[in-house]
């Protein structure tokens, strides 16, 4: 059995169905959220030395704003004491952003035809440990990474998956269920594409939940045993 900190920024932005896959494997979870009190952010992070492992996932905000910068910045400084010490670490969307800015690189606004909102696939090649898809994601960001992060997945929009050392992210939301992304969608409207509504985002989500699930599974699996050396 694995001790596992998870980092959640918002309440809203929970671990769900990676959550649920760790405690299903037996591993024992502790949670820390952020911002549960938007006015007074927590970081006063629980000793990543009494973890096996860390996993920091979404959040409502950007990382370069300068709004978020006072406990973002905390952040980046567990994250990178977590690279330096050789601590576990995967970061989910917001959370691979920040190690993205933790390992040289940065985060950038995309191009709109490049925001992703929705099922998104990626072709899958020899470097990819997980399937190509489908998978779901919310970004209007992306990460730019330096030349020796190591690109494991990208779709041509933005990378998907990629590891450093001990270290991996994803821009892809691999925790998300139909509940997680309703609370997204009643706090988030306005960022839902034209091209789509809510309830197709959900039935998307509720017609490809076995796939998706055995998705998660597959990359929670992943990052256990190739990357954390740990039983999965």
């Amino acid at each position: 059995m694995a001790h596992l900190l998870l980092i959640s920024h918002e309440p809203e932005a929970a671990p769900a169905v990676v959550g649920q896959v760790l405690r299903e494997r037996g591993h024992d979870v502790t949670l820390h959220v952020v911002l549960a009190d938007p006015q007074q952010p927590d970081t006063d992070y629980p000793d990543p030395a009494d973890f096996d492992a860390v996993m920091a996932f979404g959040s409502f905000a950007n990382a370069y704003d300068e709004a978020a910068r006072p406990w973002v910045e905390p952040e980046i400084a567990l994250i990178r004491k977590l690279v330096d010490d050789d601590v576990p670490y995967l970061g989910v969307c917001f959370g691979g952003q920040l190690l993205a800015e933790t390992l040289g690189g940065h985060v950038e606004r995309a191009p709109e035809h490049d925001q992703e909102i929705g099922l998104v696939t990626f072709d899958e090649d020899d470097r990819s440990p997980i399937p190509g898809g489908p998978w779901f994601t919310w970004h209007e960001d992306r990460m730019v990474l330096p030349d020796d992060v190591e690109v494991l997945a990208h779709n041509g929009k933005a990378p998907q998956l990629f590891r450093h050392g001990r270290a991996a992210g994803t821009q892809f939301h691999p925790e998300a269920n139909v509940d997680l992304v309703q609370s997204w969608i009643r706090i988030g409207p306005d960022h839902v594409p034209a091209h789509a509504t809510g309830g197709q985002l959900l039935q998307d989500l509720e017609i490809h939940e076995p796939v998706l699930r055995a998705n998660c599974e597959r990359l929670v699996d992943w990052f256990l045993s190739e990357v954390a050396g740990l039983e999965s």
